[in-house]
C-alpha cells in the first residue's frame, strides 16, 4: 500500500511540474496514471483537466471536471466544470453547472457573472443583464462586473445606461481596455463620435490593439466625414488581420471613395484571389477599372459577376402531371 501511495504521489508531482513547464502531453501521461492509481483523488483529476484544457481538448477536460463533481459536489467544483463548458462554447451546459454552483452557494458572485456571460453569448441580453446585476450587487467594487454589465446593456441597445455603468467601472480601473472599447461603442450609437474615438484611443494607449478596434475608429471618422483618417485606420485593421475579407472590402471601398482607384484595385484583387466566388468584390473591381477607363478589364470583372450569379441561381425543375393509365 505504501509503495502504491508513493507511486501515486510521484506521478501527481510529475504531472503538476509538467503543467508548470507547459509540457501538457507529458502532464496528461503522468496524471492519467495518477488517476488510475487513485481514482478518488480530486487533485489528480483537477490537474488532468487543466492539462486537457490547455490543449483545447474540451471533451476530456469536461470528463475530468465531471469526475470531480461526482466525487464531491461543492460550489467550487461545479464552478470549474461550468467554466470548462463555457470555454468550450457549450453555453447551455455551462448555465446548468453555474446554476448548480449557486444552489450550493448563493453568494458565489463569479457564478452569477458566468451566467451573465453565458446568456450574453446566447444573445439573451435581458437575462445577461439580470445576472450581471446580481454579481455586481454581491461585489460592488468589482470593476469587471460593471464592465460586463455595460457590455450587455450596450448589446441590448440601452446605450445611455451602459455608458453610466462603464464610466463608473472606469473610475475604479481607468485602464480596463474592455470597458473603454465598449464605452466607445456606446458613444458611437448615440452619435457622440468624437467621444467614441477618444475612448477607443485610450484603449490603444493602454495596450489594446485589434482589427475590430481600428475598424470601429474608422466608422466614427466616417461619420465625422474625415475620410482620410477613416482610411488610415482601415489600413491598420488590414495590416493587423490581412486575411479578413470584410476589412479588405471596407478598405477597398474607402480608397475608391477617396479617388485612390489603383490602390483600391490592389486591395480588392486580394479578395478575389482569396475568394474567387465573391460577387461583390468582382463588381467593385469592375467599377474601379471603369473609373480608370480600363474597359476591357472592367468587362472581365462583370463577366465574373454574371457567371457567379448564374451558378448561384437555383434552377427550378419542371413537373409533369401524372398520366393516368387507360382503364
Amino acid at each position: 500500500m505504501s509503495n502504491l501511495k508513493e507511486k501515486f504521489n510521484e506521478k501527481l508531482q510529475a504531472g503538476v511540474k509538467a503543467i508548470y513547464d507547459a509540457k501538457y502531453t507529458d502532464a496528461i501521461e503522468h496524471l492519467t496514471e495518477a488517476t488510475e492509481l487513485d481514482p478518488s483523488s480530486i487533485n489528480a483529476w483537477y490537474n488532468l483537466g487543466k492539462a486537457f484544457s490547455s490543449l483545447n481538448n474540451c471533451e476530456q477536460a469536461i470528463h475530468c471536471y465531471t469526475k470531480i463533481v461526482e466525487l464531491e459536489e461543492t460550489a467550487t467544483n461545479y464552478y470549474n466544470l461550468a467554466c470548462e463548458y463555457y470555454s468550450c462554447q457549450e453555453y447551455e451546459e455551462a448555465i446548468k453547472a453555474y446554476e448548480r454552483t449557486i444552489t450550493s452557494d448563493k453568494n458565489y458572485s463569479l457564478a452569477f457573472d458566468g451566467l451573465g456571460s453565458s446568456y450574453g453569448f446566447l444573445e439573451d441580453f435581458d437575462k445577461a443583464i439580470e445576472y450581471y446585476k446580481k454579481a455586481h450587487n454581491l461585489e460592488k467594487e468589482n470593476a469587471n462586473y460593471l464592465s460586463h454589465l455595460g457590455w450587455a446593456l450596450a448589446c441590448n441597445g440601452e446605450y445611455e445606461i451602459a455608458i453610466m455603468y462603464l464610466l463608473k467601472c472606469l473610475k475604479m480601473d481607468s485602464e480596463l481596455t474592455e470597458a473603454l472599447f465598449n464605452l466607445g461603442f456606446s458613444y458611437y450609437y448615440i452619435k457622440e463620435y468624437e467621444k467614441a474615438i477618444y475612448e477607443y484611443q485610450k484603449a490603444i494607449k493602454f495596450g489594446s490593439e485589434s482589427a475590430d478596434l481600428f475598424v470601429n475608429i474608422a466608422y466614427a471618422y466616417e461619420e465625422l466625414k474625415e475620410k482620410e483618417m477613416a482610411c488610415e485606420f482601415l489600413k491598420k485593421a488590414v495590416d493587423m488581420d490581412p486575411t479578413n475579407i470584410d476589412n479588405l472590402f471596407l478598405l477597398g471601398a474607402s480608397l475608391q471613395d477617396l479617388g485612390k482607384t489603383e490602390e483600391a484595385i490592389t486591395v480588392i484583387r486580394k479578395i478575389v484571389d482569396e475568394k474567387p466566388s465573391n460577387l461583390d468584390a468582382w463588381r467593385e473591381l469592375g467599377i474601379c477599372y471603369e473609373m480608370i477607363q480600363e474597359f476591357e478589364e472592367a468587362s472581365k470583372c462583370f463577366k465574373h459577376v454574371i457567371e457567379i450569379q448564374n451558378k448561384t441561381v437555383r434552377r427550378q425543375p419542371t413537373l409533369k402531371k401524372p398520366k393516368l393509365s387507360d382503364t
